[in-house]
């Protein structure tokens, strides 16, 4: 992403598809529990392959994204390969990945303040929900175990809607 004001058809792709997952998600929630883990494992994965080819050079410290990115990709893969240990430990580690995107975003919101004030204000309260949402997520797994899909449907809408935003 050298410009932020340029069309990026990548995200663009990606902020639909997380759409139509949360959609599936929030509108399904009787589908089977591994289904969601599936979903999310892939999810998981293009974010983190999405940080590295494109937010790296926007960060002053790429320690931050290049850790955050290879964290989201190694819990999509280990959620992909290994049905039952994303069953188990989806809640813990979804709210980890909530937490760490949401500060990802939350830093990345600096920059975006230059270019468009909506655009900073609406990142920083999803960044800031998003924390809050992910230490709640932590405090109570079985909850949010048993509420995950609903949780990983409104994540996706959250995620593809500012992608797709951000995109155009």
């Amino acid at each position: 992403m050298n410009r932020i004001n340029e069309f990026d058809p990548f995200s663009f792709i990606v902020g639909i598809l997380g759409v139509i997952a949360g959609i599936i998600s929030v509108s399904r929630p009787d589908v089977a529990f591994s289904t969601v883990v599936l979903i999310v494992a892939i999810f998981s994965i293009i974010r983190g392959i999405f940080k590295l080819t494109h937010m790296t050079d926007i960060f002053d410290s790429k320690g931050w994204i290049i850790f955050n990115s290879i964290l989201d990709i190694l819990i999509g893969v280990l959620m992909l390969f290994n049905g039952a240990f994303g069953m188990l430990y989806i809640a813990i580690f979804f709210a980890i990945m909530f937490i760490l995107d949401s500060l990802t975003a939350l830093s990345l919101a600096k920059y975006v303040k230059n270019i468009s004030h909506g655009y900073y204000v609406m990142d920083v309260f999803f960044a800031i929900l998003g924390v809050i949402v992910g230490i709640l997520l932590l405090i109570s797994p079985v909850a949010s175990a048993l509420s995950v899909a609903f949780l990983v449907g409104i994540f996706f809408l959250v995620s593809g809607i500012l992608m797709i935003v951000h995109s155009i």
